[in-house]
């Protein structure tokens, strides 16, 4: 079970950022700047700081649609309590749930309930947070330049970023915009952040394209809606 769902999850939770992937290919001299004046540009650009750590929870909810099966995908983050909710519902029946609370967590599909790995609840416990990005050094990251791109016609900065745990992401940023148009990694595959919109001042990604080998063709999900600072049931974290 594990090793089918977790990926999808991962993937999922990137989200706070057309159906095929996009290529990427080599661009040439950009304004140079380091890792942490990209990560402040990015900041800046989807409303600034003292939005983002103004946010204590988010209510998310998404749609999505495989082989003419329709997905709903919702996630409850609490930041002050370090909490995280996330479960995928079919025909109203919940087929999949994912809690981290406490310092531990497990995930729960087709009858059964799994513990997560030490790897595993260290990844998970990167996105409690909307915006992982401002807690990148606090929480031990490694962020280094990659090679420019482009993504999508746009010029962008890569970074490579590399949690806890050792695992290791590219995440492409706009030198226009100081959006995040896509990241790749082993485990979540490529995710790409398309059509930002403002909510309560914070701009976030309300189309996401995932393409994992675990998925029989990219999923294309679509925010339904986006609740901030609401007070959450602890019965939604059991």
């Amino acid at each position: 079970m594990r090793k089918h769902i977790f990926p999808l999850i991962i993937a999922l939770l990137f989200v706070t950022g057309n159906v095929v992937a996009h290529s990427i290919s080599r661009t040439g001299p950009l304004p140079e700047k380091t890792p942490q004046e990209i990560i402040k540009d990015y900041i800046k650009a989807i409303g600034g700081e003292e939005k983002i750590t103004g946010i204590k929870t988010i209510v998310l909810v998404m749609e999505a649609e495989i082989q003419g099966m329709k997905i709903e995908i919702d996630t409850n983050r609490d930041m002050e309590g370090m909490r995280l909710m996330q479960q995928m519902v079919v025909n109203g029946s919940v087929i999949q749930k994912t809690v981290v609370k406490n310092e531990e967590g497990y995930m729960s599909a087709m009858g059964q309930v799994k513990s997560l790995s030490a790897d595993e609840l260290e990844t998970l416990k990167t996105n409690i947070y909307a915006f992982p990005e401002l807690y990148y050094e606090e929480m031990g990251f490694t962020v280094t330049k990659g090679e420019n791109a482009t993504i999508k016609g746009e010029d962008a900065y890569m970074l490579l970023v590399t949690n806890s745990a050792g695992l290791e992401s590219k995440e492409y940023f706009s030198v226009a915009s100081g959006l995040k148009l896509k990241m790749v990694a082993d485990v979540a595959g490529d995710v790409e952040f398309d059509d930002y919109q403002e909510v309560e001042g914070i701009l976030f990604p309300m189309k996401v394209t995932i393409s994992n080998p675990m998925l029989p063709v990219p999923m294309e999900t679509h925010v339904v809606s986006i609740a901030l600072n609401e007070p959450l049931d602890n019965s939604l974290f059991e």
